[in-house]
C-alpha cells in the first residue's frame, strides 16, 4: 500500500524517485495546445515551445512555460509592414525568443528577426539581419540560422544565385547576444556551381564560423547527378575571405559529417567514410585542427571490424554473410548509418554517436487500378565512440536497438544523448521483452532483440551509460509509458549545457507532459 501511494505522488510531480543516480522532476499531464516541433530552454523548468495548430492550414504558435505550466500562448503573425513573410527559424538567446522570417520582393529576399516577450508579444520592430539578390530560382530555403553552443553568438548565412556566374557566392553575418554584428561578408567558393556541397557548419563560442565542403568531379559526358566524390575542404569564414585547411582523405569517400569544437581554439570534423560511392560504411574518421595556427593536428580513420559489424546479427544472417564472402561477393558491411552527434569533452576528447536510419516504401496495386503506399521508418542500432585528444580511437561500441513505425516519420523513435559525470548516456524507447524482471538488458538465444513498443503494457524507456574511460556499458530500464502516462519523444529532448539539465517531452494522443533531468556533474 505504501508503495502505491509513493508512486502516485511521484507521478503528480511532487516527489521524484532517483533512478540510476539521475533525478527527473515531472510536471503534470495536460492537454496539448498544439503539435510541438521544437523546445527552446530558458532555465530549468522554464522554456518556450514552438507549435503548429490546425490540420490542412496550420498556424505557427509559441507557448511559454514557467515551472512546466503554460503561462502564455500566442500566434506568430508572419508579416512585416503588412507584407506576408515565410517562417525560417527561431532561437532563444539569454532567455529571449527571436523568430526569423523572410520576405521576397522581386529578385530581393530580406531576412528579418523579431523578438518576442515571455507573454509572446512582439518587442520593438522587426530587425533586418540579412539581404540577398537571387537572379535564378533556388532549390532550397533562402536563409539558414545557426547559434553557438553557449548562445553567445548566432550567424545567418545565405546563397547568392546568379545567372552568369559559374561559381556560388555565399553571404553571412555573425551577431553576438546583444545583437551587435561581430563579422560579416560575402565570399565565392572556388568550385564550379553544382560541384561542391556544404555538408557541415560550426559556430564557435568565440563567434568563429567554419564550413566543411565536399568537392565532386565529373567524368567526360557525366551529368551532375552522377558526380563522384573528389575531396574534402574545411574553411574558416572571415570578413577577409576564406582560410582553408588542407585535408587528406586517402582516397576514401566521406559520408555524413559533423563539425564541433571547444574553447581552446580547436575544432573537429568527424564523419563516416566508405571505399567507393556505392559501398557501405567502412568506418569513422576524425580530423582535429587548430584554427588559430591554421593547421591540422591529427587525422584518424577507424575501420569497423567484421566482429563489430556482425554484432547483434542473428546466426542465420552471419551464415548468409559468410557464404557471400566465400563466393567473393564482398565482406559484411554496415549500411544506412548517419552521424548524429559529436561533442568535445573538457579534456579535449571527442565522443560521438551514429544511428542506422532508413525508410522502406511498399506499394500495393489493387485490382481496380488504385495503389496504396506505406512508408516504414526504421531507427535501429546506435554506434558510440570516443576519440582521444591525440586523435586515436579509444573505443567503439554498438548499442542494439530496433524501432519501426509507419506513415508518421517516427516521432517516438531515435534517441537523446548527453555527457555527464564521466559517462556518455543515451535515452530511447524500447520493449519490456528486452529486459529481465530487475530491468537489466538481455538478448535472446539467437542474439537478437525485440522491436520497441509504445503501448502502455510493454513500453520501456532505456537508459544506456558508457564509461568515458573504457567504454564499459550498462543498460537498464529508466521509466515507461505506464509510469508517466505518456510516450517519450527523444527527438525533442533538449540539453541546457549551462544549467546541466535536459528538458524531456512526452506525448500521447492530445496530452503532453514535460520533465527535467538533472545531471550530476
Amino acid at each position: 500500500m505504501k508503495q502505491k501511494i509513493f508512486l502516485t505522488i511521484c507521478l503528480l510531480g511532487l516527489i521524484t524517485p532517483r533512478l540510476h543516480a539521475y533525478k527527473i522532476d515531472w510536471g503534470l499531464t495536460e492537454k496539448s495546445p498544439g503539435r510541438v516541433t521544437n523546445l527552446l530552454p530558458v532555465s530549468g523548468k522554464d522554456f518556450f515551445a514552438l507549435r503548429y495548430k490546425g490540420q490542412i492550414f496550420s498556424s505557427l504558435y509559441v507557448t511559454y512555460h514557467s515551472s512546466f505550466v503554460m503561462s502564455a500562448t500566442g500566434r506568430i503573425k508572419m508579416s512585416v509592414d503588412n507584407n506576408m513573410t515565410s517562417f525560417e527559424d527561431c532561437i532563444a538567446l539569454k532567455g529571449k525568443l527571436y523568430v526569423f522570417m523572410s520576405d521576397k520582393i522581386g529578385t530581393e529576399e530580406i531576412l528579418y528577426m523579431q523578438e518576442f516577450s515571455k507573454n509572446i508579444e512582439p518587442v520593438g520592430d522587426p530587425m533586418e539581419v540579412g539581404r540577398l539578390t537571387a537572379e535564378k530560382k533556388r532549390s532550397s530555403k533562402s536563409f539558414s540560422i545557426l547559434a553557438s553552443r553557449d548562445d553567445e553568438f548566432f550567424t545567418v548565412y545565405w546563397e547568392v544565385v546568379e545567372r552568369k556566374s559559374k561559381h556560388t557566392t555565399y553571404g553571412y553575418k555573425v551577431y553576438d547576444s546583444e545583437l551587435n554584428v561581430n563579422s560579416e561578408g560575402e565570399y565565392e567558393l572556388p568550385f564550379e556551381d553544382g560541384l561542391a556541397d556544404i555538408t557541415a557548419l560550426y559556430l564557435s563560442n568565440t563567434g568563429d564560423f567554419f564550413m566543411a565542403i565536399e568537392e565532386y568531379s565529373l567524368e567526360d559526358g557525366q551529368k551532375l547527378k552522377k558526380r563522384s566524390f573528389k575531396s574534402m575542404h574545411i574553411y574558416q569564414i572571415t570578413p577577409d575571405g576564406l582560410d582553408e585547411f588542407s585535408l587528406d582523405m586517402g582516397g576514401r569517400v566521406a559520408r555524413t559529417l559533423i563539425l564541433t569544437g571547444n574553447n581552446d581554439n580547436l575544432f573537429t570534423l568527424t564523419g563516416l567514410y566508405s571505399k567507393s560511392k556505392a559501398s557501405g560504411i567502412k568506418g569513422v574518421f576524425s580530423i582535429i585542427a587548430d584554427f588559430d595556427k591554421k593547421q591540422v593536428i591529427s587525422e584518424s580513420f577507424e575501420d569497423f571490424s567484421k566482429d563489430f559489424i556482425t554484432e547483434g546479427w542473428s546466426d542465420k544472417q552471419k551464415k548468409k554473410a559468410d557464404k557471400r564472402a566465400s563466393k567473393g561477393k564482398g565482406q559484411p558491411q554496415l549500411y544506412n548509418y548517419i552521424m548524429r552527434n559529436t561533442e568535445v569533452t573538457k579534456n579535449g576528447d571527442i565522443v560521438g554517436s551514429i544511428e542506422q536510419y532508413y525508410v522502406r516504401v511498399v506499394t500495393h496495386y489493387n485490382q481496380n487500378g488504385s495503389t496504396t503506399t506505406t512508408y516504414y521508418y526504421y531507427y535501429n542500432d546506435i554506434i558510440a565512440f570516443k576519440i582521444n585528444k591525440d586523435g586515436r580511437f579509444a573505443w567503439l561500441k554498438k548499442i542494439l536497438k530496433r524501432q519501426v513505425s509507419t506513415n508518421d516519420g517516427g516521432p517516438f523513435s531515435s534517441y537523446a544523448r548527453f555527457v555527464d559525470d564521466g559517462k556518455l548516456c543515451f535515452i530511447f524507447n524500447d520493449s519490456e521483452k528486452n529486459y529481465d524482471e530487475n530491468g537489466k538488458f538481455i538478448v535472446d538465444d539467437d542474439n537478437t532483440i525485440n522491436y520497441a513498443r509504445f503501448d502502455k503494457k510493454k513500453n520501456r524507456v532505456a537508459l544506456v551509460t558508457l564509461d568515458l574511460e573504457d567504454g564499459e556499458m550498462e543498460r537498464k530500464t529508466f521509466f515507461s509509458r505506464k509510469d508517466v502516462g505518456t510516450v517519450a519523444v527523444p527527438k525533442l529532448f533538449r540539453i541546457d549545457y549551462k544549467n546541466r539539465t535536459m528538458l524531456l517531452y512526452t506525448f500521447l494522443r492530445r496530452k503532453e507532459r514535460f520533465g527535467l533531468l538533472t545531471m550530476n556533474e
